[in-house]
């Protein structure tokens, strides 16, 4: 099958009103799960730990992109089974160890299955990008019975998703020469460093006010 027929058929398939209806189920299912968490730690920390929730279903041209980059077959079931960000929820945190909390509570839900865990905030990426990746899969049901689908959940801190949103302006798309651009991604991981480390301290001063408030309270 040639190139253009392969991603007209991968097109067709991807844009199909069922699985895009699955596709919006699964998010909603997690962006309702991680609401509720929201609350829950409201209650017992007083408050909010998630600055926002966003979503998006992976393009055609960005799924075609990465298949061809892995030098895989560019058709539907190929995508289903070997990308495991099709579809994207991200929440960006407060802090950085409320991050942890929150995918500790969302993956022990018994219907949400943990398929893996890439955390990037442990081991930053050589540019410099931090997040938590987490796959999941969660029960999707229809006329034909229980089908798991699988979502890509990112967490980051709003310094974190700061950079990396300046990271994608910068570079997403460039045609930057390979010197050039092993410079510019030493610059970008010495700025990851710097406002992870602003990240950290504004944490620890969190932690002396919620300290001295509880000394108050006694």
């Amino acid at each position: 099958m040639s190139k253009k027929n392969a991603r007209e058929k991968l097109m067709q398939e991807l844009l199909a009103p069922e699985y895009r209806l699955k596709c919006e189920y699964a998010i909603h299912i997690i962006e309702v799960k991680l609401e509720m968490l929201m609350e829950q730690f409201y209650v017992e920390r007083g408050r909010p730990v998630i600055s926002s929730i966003t979503s998006r279903i992976k393009t055609v041209d960005s799924i075609e992109r990465k298949l061809r980059k892995k030098n895989l077959p560019v058709d539907f079931a190929t995508a289903e089974g070997k990308l495991s960000d099709l579809v994207g929820v991200r929440a960006t945190c407060f802090f950085e160890d409320d991050i942890y909390k929150l995918a500790e509570r969302l993956t022990a839900q018994e219907d949400v299955v943990l398929i893996r865990e890439k955390d990037y905030m442990k081991k930053p990426k050589a540019n410099g990008y931090q997040s938590l990746h987490l796959t999941v899969e969660v029960p999707i049901y229809t006329q034909e019975g229980c089908e798991k689908k699988r979502v890509e959940i990112q967490f980051r801190t709003v310094a974190m998703d700061f950079w990396a949103q300046l990271d994608y302006q910068l570079c997403y798309k460039k045609n930057i020469e390979e010197k050039t651009s092993r410079q510019i991604q030493e610059k970008l991981s010495k700025y990851a460093k710097e406002i992870a480390g602003i990240d950290r301290q504004m944490m620890r001063l969190r932690k002396q006010i919620d300290k001295l408030g509880t000394e108050r309270d006694v």
